[in-house]
């Protein structure tokens, strides 16, 4: 799962996490410019989020939690995934 941050026309940065039904865990975080196409983004990914201070990395995962993104919303995308994978193979 990819979370994107944003504000306005400056730089993003994204968070790769990886989703369990009870937990998410922060794996990457990088940095990409507006300007450039993704094709031409040159991503500098820094150290292994493992490697960060544990206190800068409570806080990234509290400001995921802030804004919605905690074990409750990863059981819901996984319910959701398994019921379209589903419908889709029903149809």
């Amino acid at each position: 799962m990819v979370v994107s941050i944003a504000k306005g026309d400056g730089p993003c940065l994204e968070l790769g996490c990886t989703a369990y039904p009870d937990e998410f865990a922060i794996d990457i975080l990088l940095v990409k410019s507006p300007e450039c196409s993704e094709e031409d983004q040159i991503t500098y990914e820094g150290p292994d989020f493992q490697d960060l201070d544990e206190n800068l990395q409570k806080a990234f995962n509290k400001y995921l939690e802030i804004r919605g993104i905690e074990p409750s919303t990863t059981n819901f995308l996984h319910e959701y995934m398994i019921n379209k994978d589903s419908r889709e193979y029903l149809i």
